[in-house]
């Protein structure tokens, strides 16, 4: 059955000869892979450039019930995202941004609020300016709660706790967070959700944080999810 649908690229890998796997994040089924037979051939290496870390589809698509890996027949872009694809720092935080979803959401069932989260970060980020540096830390926070497992806010207004990995909140006495990364993470959730504010912090100290929040989702998830755009994207804003 030939289905509409939009999604957002998460992945892309070479299948077979000529043709792409792509892991992708839809509106109506959540994660789903497709095929595109083809486009690995000079003639369609145009039609291959779509299939870019987070770029958002409009498509048609041949769906199985009884399969996982489905079939694109027609695809467009549904929105142009020239800031994603012309500016290497909005690219790199893209390609973090796709993986962290490839790698820590698994559902293959509709969640409409994630998507509309998924995506109303990723027009965010290709309009960004001042803010840039920290669209992923803010990325990276918020994921969370559509997760299941969103990080409690410090309601007072003194200086935060630590913050406690397998309490999920700001507490007295030790925790897995250091001060610095605690009080990161306390700046983030101070800041109402679709708002972004400058953090005041080096790009020595974003890596720390984010390998923070890595340990934070590796104990729900059971393991640390191996982020390898994480190295290149404390390159680009050392």
């Amino acid at each position: 059955m030939i289905t509409p649908l939009q999604l957002i690229v998460l992945n892309v890998k070479p299948y077979k000869e000529t043709s792409l796997l792509v892991n992708t994040y839809t509106n109506v089924r959540g994660r789903t892979d497709f095929v595109v037979n083809g486009v690995r051939t000079a003639r369609n290496r145009a039609a291959a450039a779509v299939f870019h870390p987070l770029s958002i589809l409009d498509t048609r698509a041949y769906l199985s019930e009884k399969r996982t890996l489905h079939r694109l027949k027609e695809y467009q872009k549904a929105l142009p995202l020239n800031g994603l694809c012309t500016n290497v720092r909005k690219s790199t935080i893209g390609l973090f941004m796709a993986e962290l979803v490839y790698k820590t959401v698994r559902e293959y069932e509709e969640n409409s609020a994630l998507y509309q989260f998924l995506k109303e970060s990723i027009v965010h980020l290709d309009k960004a300016e001042e803010e840039l540096p920290d669209v992923h830390l803010y990325f990276t926070v918020r994921l969370c709660k559509y997760l299941g497992y969103a990080p409690e806010q410090n309601d007072s207004e003194s200086p935060p706790d630590s913050f406690n990995i397998q309490k999920g909140r700001f507490t007295r006495g030790p925790g897995a967070f250091g001060k610095e990364d605690s009080l990161l993470l306390h700046r983030i959730l101070s800041v109402p959700p679709h708002q972004y504010e400058p953090l005041p912090c080096s790009g020595a100290e974003r890596y720390h944080f984010l390998m923070s929040m890595m340990e934070y989702y590796g104990y729900h998830m059971g393991k640390i999810p191996q982020i390898q755009s994480l190295t290149i994207l404390h390159q680009v804003f050392l």
